[in-house]
């Protein structure tokens, strides 16, 4: 904590001392200062946490390198300089413009790398690395591996991030906090990757060695619950995430805790604990309410409409969905406001009310309208397909046809879909096809068990029908 606010207090007075440096080098036209001090700038406020204005500086400093560069003037005077015995030695006026350079795009990386950038960060480090070959320039290559290692951690495969985690982890300088952070990185990559016995394992040991931090061992208590999902042991996975939640909680740490609320009430309910699901997604809607995250609160908003209608509480179901298309609106999310027209028609379906069936089919059709404005036919598709297994189950087999081959032309035209990447979706459309075809011809004829059954909140298909 002290070596931090050390480290703050230099990078303060070194910032001040470049600005003023900086505004006497502009008084007097000179390039290579003007380059030099925004470079300072730049390196003191990657310290202080401001990227975006150690960018901006850098990309200011840039120019007045490549203005010199092109000029060609001053890297003849500074050689000769460099040469000539009875002449005074290189200064901020007639520096290394070579070296200013590397300086400068070396830095360039960190900023993008901070500013979570990151396919603009791979394409600086790329542009940087052939210039800080030799032994002269290793503080500079040691510099862009570990932004190059940032990047792999942050937008990596998961191969590639525990790679450089693991590069991370052999430094035995690493600092505690910060070898417990990469550890649980490195714990959640493999679970990314399908390892889950690894994660496992990891997340175990890691919980473990925790100690006192809270908020590590919760987010090594959130792999280990999404990996024994994966692995089946749907119980202790509860038990995991339970467990990570109430430790966000007791953290305060309202960010995770808005975060972790989505999973956690999905495998509630699950398992049919669907009254500690609303618990628990209410307490992550006060959660991003507080933190000012309107995105996350339409998203937990639009999961406890779902909530309550597994629970058979279909007129708060109503209430959320409408509150989740209300904010989505206010904020031009369309696709947002779309799901959430998507999941209120799912609750009116579910009524025996016509008058319910008729809103739900107009619901459908707004949300499917908005999907395929917004470039999703797929998801357009399901709502057409909602729409014919709704008619269908109530016995408006011509007009369930009508919209069952509708939602067939639409998934026909949509790679993913032909590809098998959701081949229950044709399968179950052409199954319900022939289904209504033969009622069509032979009205007598009977409905088989688990027709018109797909759809609902996640559009699941089933696998058959007898």
């Amino acid at each position: 904590m002290a070596d931090g606010a050390a480290m703050r207090g230099q990078a303060e007075a070194v910032l001040a001392d470049a600005r003023e440096r900086l505004a006497a080098a502009e008084a007097a036209g000179q390039a290579y200062g003007i380059a030099l001090q925004r470079t300072r700038a730049a390196q003191a406020l990657l310290v202080l946490d401001d990227p975006q204005t150690a960018l901006d500086d850098l990309e200011q400093a840039i120019r007045f390198v490549d203005m010199l560069a092109e000029d060609g003037e001053h890297e003849h005077l500074y050689l000769l300089r460099a040469v000539a015995p009875g002449l005074p030695p290189p200064d901020e006026q007639m520096g290394d413009l070579d070296s200013l350079r590397v300086t400068i795009l070396v830095a360039r990386a960190m900023a993008l790398a901070h500013l979570s950038r990151w396919a603009d960060a791979r394409v600086a480090v790329d542009t940087a690395r052939p210039l800080v070959r030799g032994w002269r320039r290793r503080d500079m290559r040691k510099a862009l591996d570990q932004v190059e290692s940032e990047i792999a951690r942050a937008d990596g495969a998961p191969a590639e991030a525990i790679t450089a985690i693991d590069r991370t982890l052999a430094s035995a300088d690493l600092p505690e906090p910060e070898r417990l952070s990469a550890r649980y990185e490195r714990a959640a990559h493999l679970a990314d990757e399908g390892r889950y016995d690894e994660a496992v394992r990891d997340a175990l040991t890691l919980i473990r060695d925790a100690g006192d931090d809270v908020h590590v061992a919760s987010r090594a208590r959130q792999v280990l619950g999404a990996s024994l999902a994966a692995l089946g042991r749907v119980a202790d996975a509860t038990a995991a995430l339970t467990a990570a939640f109430e430790g966000f909680a007791e953290s305060d740490d309202d960010t995770a805790l808005a975060a972790a609320a989505p999973g956690l009430a999905w495998i509630l309910g699950e398992s049919g604990q669907h009254t500690k699901a609303i618990d628990v997604l209410h307490r992550g809607i006060e959660s991003a309410t507080r933190i000012g995250d309107r995105l996350a609160v339409i998203d937990l908003e639009s999961a406890l409409g779902a909530a309550y209608d597994a629970h058979g509480e279909p007129a708060a179901a109503v209430a959320a969905f409408g509150r989740c298309i209300a904010m989505a609106e206010d904020l031009s999310e369309a696709v947002r406001a779309a799901d959430a027209r998507h999941g209120e028609a799912i609750v009116r379906g579910h009524q025996p009310d016509p008058h319910e069936l008729v809103e739900a089919l107009s619901l459908l059709d707004a949300a499917a309208s908005e999907y395929a404005e917004q470039g999703l036919p797929e998801r357009a598709a399901e709502c057409q397909h909602e729409a014919g297994a709704l008619l269908a189950r109530r016995g408006s087999y011509p007009a369930a046809l009508t919209r069952y081959r509708a939602a067939l032309g639409i998934y026909q035209q949509v790679p993913e879909v032909l590809l098998g990447e959701d081949p229950g979706a044709l399968e179950d459309c052409a199954r319900n096809i022939s289904v209504l075809e033969m009622i069509e011809s032979n009205p007598d004829q009977e409905v088989p068990t688990g027709a018109f059954a797909s759809g609902g909140h996640r559009m699941q298909h089933p696998t058959e029908v007898e």
